[in-house]
């Protein structure tokens, strides 16, 4: 091409095109500065290769000249290490999250069932009750009085322990119960979770094929990073970039999304081991396994939270539970030694229905289950006792001794035993790991009052805290990815600039046309 008017007005055409497409973009940021996963988008202007033209005026034959300029593609600039920084604190914000709904649970367990007017409340009355018995160990109405307050406990003990096996049931499912199991919490979230890869696969392919076709959308890009911001808030992310702009997920470092196509499923199953009752795997298309166990890759996301609370070793629902089970069993075992077992002071004795002392062989407690352990869901009052009270052994006598009179039915021995377990030390009891040298059952209480609203308020210290760092790492990303009104109001009036300069080169080209042609008639 030479150089003459024509060409002028065709760089000025090109140029007041290009201006026009820029201005239009600039509307579109402005359009969209409130728009959420909104990337404000910049034109990309490249020179037109130069060509050469003959020049008769200078030594140089020929000479290389501009030949305007073409725009590139129309780019949304972002920062992976933005991006990265974000979803990783993003992840942890959602772990805590998930752990604060949960915990709220526990709080409110804790200010009503643990409180001085729950749990301590109901082992309180019992002390109270069996001091009284202790001033009068014949009084029918203070032994009916005694077992109703042991049953009390053990009401109380059986509600809390229904209570967190229920928040245990929502969170992961009810332990070998398989429709349970599909409705808790944790498989809803695995499922969104395959909804997500699902998206993030199909919307790859789409960019896939756009990048066949020489451009993607900014736009679908902005989809892409959105979805991936969306999968941060349920496990940890970890991704690679292909070439063509797609994005690739791995899980434990199986590929999970590759570009186009969700490769593997994943999915939450029950063990059938009570101590580890739920893992991840990854599924092969087919279903066949590919990873058994992946759990430990969700740690500190929000799945890994609700598989923390409802059956981890950790504080949580199931930590909780293991506490009261522990108070149930000791409480349970201590008070039917008490009841039943000699020892070097004794034989336990109850008053017999022609007022004679027998001795004690009627447990004071009993599991729901017939099993031998108790727990906090199993302990109850053994039904013998409620249905005859004059079986609770408040005497505790040698009977080998040779003084012994089975009519000293106004020997409490037994009952001071049954009023130690508010003081005394109990080997079974601590809250400590490995275990202390034990506790008295008011100082347990106590204690486990204070180690669960310790270990709450410090995960709501810690959200705070998380929540402050993902605030700052999005407001980072808000600067660099965010439309500044200021910004562009500046690219609108160079556009404009631009073009109106550009109006005009067109338009003196066109008029030195316009005069050449005239000069030629």
């Amino acid at each position: 091409m030479t150089s003459t008017l024509l060409g002028i007005m065709n760089i000025g055409k090109q140029s007041i095109t290009n201006n026009q497409i820029a201005l239009n973009v600039v509307s579109n940021n402005i359009a969209n500065m409130n728009t959420q996963n909104y990337t404000k988008q910049r034109v990309d202007f490249a020179a037109l290769p130069a060509y050469d033209t003959f020049n008769w005026c200078s030594k140089f034959s020929n000479l290389k000249v501009g030949h305007g300029a073409e725009i590139a593609g129309i780019s949304s600039k972002r920062s992976d290490w933005a991006d990265n920084n974000f979803r990783g604190q993003n992840t942890a914000s959602e772990y805590y999250n998930q752990i604060g709904g949960m915990t709220g649970n526990i709080d409110n367990l804790l200010s009503n069932e643990l409180s001085n007017t729950g749990l301590q409340s109901m082992f309180s009355e019992f002390f109270k009750a069996s001091e009284a018995l202790s001033g009068d160990p014949t009084n029918a109405a203070y032994k009916l009085a005694f077992v109703n307050a042991a049953q009390n406990v053990s009401d109380m003990l059986n509600g809390m322990a229904n209570k967190i096996n229920g928040y245990m049931e929502q969170a992961v499912g009810k332990f070998d119960d398989e429709d349970s199991f599909k409705n808790s919490l944790l498989s809803t979230n695995v499922d969104q979770l395959n909804t997500k890869l699902e998206q993030l696969a199909t919307i790859n392919k789409v960019i896939n094929q756009n990048s066949n076709e020489g451009s993607v959308s900014s736009d679908l890009k902005d989809q892409q990073q959105a979805i991936l911001d969306e999968l941060s808030s349920l496990m940890p992310l970890t991704t690679t970039t292909n070439e063509n702009g797609t994005v690739n997920v791995l899980i434990d470092g199986f590929s999970v999304v590759k570009g186009g196509e969700k490769v593997l499923d994943v999915q939450a199953v029950q063990t059938g081991d009570a101590d580890n009752p739920v893992k991840i795997q990854l599924l092969n298309k087919d279903g066949t396994v590919k990873a058994d166990d992946v759990t430990g890759a969700f740690e500190h996301s929000a799945i890994g939270a609700i598989i923390e609370m409802g059956s981890g070793n950790s504080f949580g629902y199931k930590s909780v539970l293991n506490d009261l089970d522990k108070l149930a069993s000791v409480f349970a075992e201590e008070m039917n030694r008490i009841q039943t077992q000699k020892d070097a002071n004794g034989t336990p004795l109850y008053i017999g229905p022609d007022g004679t002392l027998l001795e004690s062989q009627t447990p004071m407690f009993v599991t729901k289950d017939g099993s031998t352990n108790f727990t906090a869901g199993n302990i109850q009052i053994n039904p013998d006792i409620v249905n005859d009270t004059s079986l609770v052994a408040t005497a505790r006598i040698d009977t080998t001794k040779a003084d012994y009179d089975d009519r000293a039915v106004g020997n409490a021995s037994n009952m001071d035993l049954f009023n130690n377990l508010a003081k005394g030390k109990l080997t079974g009891l601590s809250l400590t790991n490995p275990p202390g040298e034990g506790l008295s059952i008011t100082d347990y209480l106590s204690g486990l009052v204070s180690k669960i609203g310790s270990n709450i308020a410090s995960l709501d210290n810690a959200k705070d805290a998380q929540d402050a760092i993902t605030e700052q790492a999005s407001s980072q990303r808000d600067i660099l990815y965010g439309v500044d009104l200021n910004e562009e109001l500046a690219d609108l009036i160079r556009y404009q600039r631009s073009y109106e300069a550009s109006a005009r080169v067109f338009n003196t080209a066109n008029e030195l046309l316009q005069l050449i042609v005239q000069l030629g008639k």
